[in-house]
């Protein structure tokens, strides 16, 4: 006789297996493309946050700068100021040289009353107790410095003895660097 074999709890034991297999496969791929969304979503979220941040810092340092700009403008100003006066302590200084160097060709009796400087031309008016003196102070003025004797100007004598003196000196182009 032939055993008789019931297939049925098999079948339905496989095909359990197979629904369970699929099942599987579908909901893993499912919650993987959910998860894969989500991280997308959280990595544009994150970019957009950054962007703004980023956006809102440059509006912030803009601000900052525009801030910044008057005390900055002032501090060029000052600067500038103080290059200027550093630039005319150095041309005084350069006078000063010069008017040294003058005050030493003055002989002891020679003083000046009037010095001045206009379109590289050196003007100087003054006194002398006397004659002596005055032809002394021109023959000094004559000898090669940073200024040539132009012309000899008028020369008079006041009231109390004293002679009047005026002279026009220029400027030298071999010492042109010196003022």
């Amino acid at each position: 006789m032939i055993a008789t074999i019931n297939l049925l709890p098999w079948r339905q034991t496989r095909r359990r297996a197979c629904l369970r297999f699929w099942g599987v496969l579908f909901s893993a791929s499912l919650v993987l493309s959910i998860g894969v969304l989500l991280r997308y979503c959280s990595v544009f979220y994150i970019e957009t946050r950054i962007e703004l941040l980023l956006a809102d810092a440059e509006k912030t340092r803009g601000e900052a700068l525009m801030a910044l700009k008057p005390r900055m403008k002032h501090r060029q100003q000052r600067w500038l100021q103080v290059k200027e006066r550093n630039r005319q302590r150095e041309q005084t200084r350069s006078w000063q040289l010069v008017l040294q160097g003058l005050a030493e060709l003055l002989p002891e009796q020679a003083w000046f009353t009037k010095i001045t400087w206009q379109q590289e031309t050196l003007e100087l008016t003054g006194n002398t107790l006397n004659f002596a003196a005055l032809k002394t102070l021109e023959a000094q003025l004559r000898q090669p410095s940073r200024f040539q004797l132009n012309s000899p100007g008028e020369t008079q004598q006041d009231a109390q003895g004293r002679w009047q003196f005026h002279y026009r000196l220029t400027r030298s182009g071999a010492h042109d660097n010196a003022l």
